[in-house]
């Protein structure tokens, strides 16, 4: 027989062996493989449809990422990306944002965010979880997890707002006043602006452009609700692993990690605010070591 045949006939003998092999091994099981797709559907919130991404599987403990004020999921692409390949991860639109309908009865404070959490984590089957929040979000996984502290694993605050209701009524006002219609455009504009000053250009644009997608009135009721929010009480009735990672500008009297006693506060320098989009892989790193704190104390 042509030599070459055989070594052809050896050669498809050995990849049928290497499959089959393959296809038992208990890693490429159905549900123990990875799974970086992203799945999109819909979930029902209390106040209208929630856009949902849904993707990743394992045995670890899953975690939810919720976007800050006039942004949209894709805020966490590259977290997502990253933790897909071995944990179950899901990222939504809040109500108002992105792809999300507005809320019917216009309420778009801390609470009814979080109850848009309690919809999303309750449609999609995750019994506990852990939340990692961005600015606004970080009040609002804040929020959740005072209500519900037996199904928050932990939480992990991005650059988050702080306790805006310790800041001087006047400069309140003054900030407020912003989100009126005839200062929104040129106000929302400079004040987005001065938080991007170190961003990369991607960076930028992307924020910008949810920015000016975003409904006025949807950041404005947001902006008069974050005032007025005192995170103190849900986070004390929380009292779970918490960590929170901060820009050099996020260093105030009123920031969480100063407001909160005992909250672990880790520093990004070199980024804006929108800093797991600047540096994704010094954010992912943190977020790595903080799910490890985690996953080791729920055994």
């Amino acid at each position: 027989m042509n030599k070459r045949w055989i070594f052809c006939g050896v050669a498809a003998l050995l990849l049928v062996a290497l499959v089959v092999s393959l296809a038992c091994c208990s890693c490429f099981a159905p549900g123990k493989g990875p799974d970086p797709q992203a799945r999109l559907s819909w979930v029902d919130g209390p106040q209208g449809r929630l856009r949902v991404e849904d993707g990743g599987r394992g045995d670890l403990i899953p975690v939810l990422f919720v976007h800050g004020l006039a942004a949209d999921r894709r805020v966490w692409t590259n977290q997502v990306e990253h933790l897909r390949w071995y944990r179950r991860t899901v990222a939504f639109d809040l109500r108002g944002h992105g792809e999300s309908e507005l809320a019917k009865n216009g309420d778009y404070s801390m609470e009814a965010y979080a109850s848009d959490v309690a919809a999303v984590a309750d449609g999609l089957g995750l019994q506990k979880f852990v939340l990692v929040g961005h600015s606004m979000g970080g009040a609002i996984i804040g929020a959740y997890a005072g209500k519900h502290p037996e199904r928050v694993a932990g939480l992990l605050f991005d650059d988050p707002a702080g306790d805006l209701s310790k800041l001087p009524k006047e400069s309140i006002e003054q900030w407020l006043k912003g989100f009126e219609p005839q200062n929104y455009g040129t106000f929302s504009e400079h004040w987005f602006g001065e938080m991007l000053v170190p961003a990369r250009p991607a960076t930028r644009e992307q924020v910008l452009a949810g920015l000016r997608k975003a409904p006025r009135e949807v950041v404005a009721a947001s902006a008069r609700a974050m005032a007025s929010y005192d995170p103190i009480p849900a986070l004390k009735a929380y009292g779970g692993p918490m960590l929170t990672v901060v820009t050099p500008q996020n260093e105030e009297p009123y920031s969480l990690q100063n407001v909160v006693p005992g909250l672990p506060s880790k520093e990004m320098k070199d980024v804006s605010h929108w800093l797991q989009m600047d540096n994704p892989s010094g954010f992912n790193a943190l977020m790595d070591d903080f799910l490890g704190e985690v996953q080791k104390g729920a055994r």
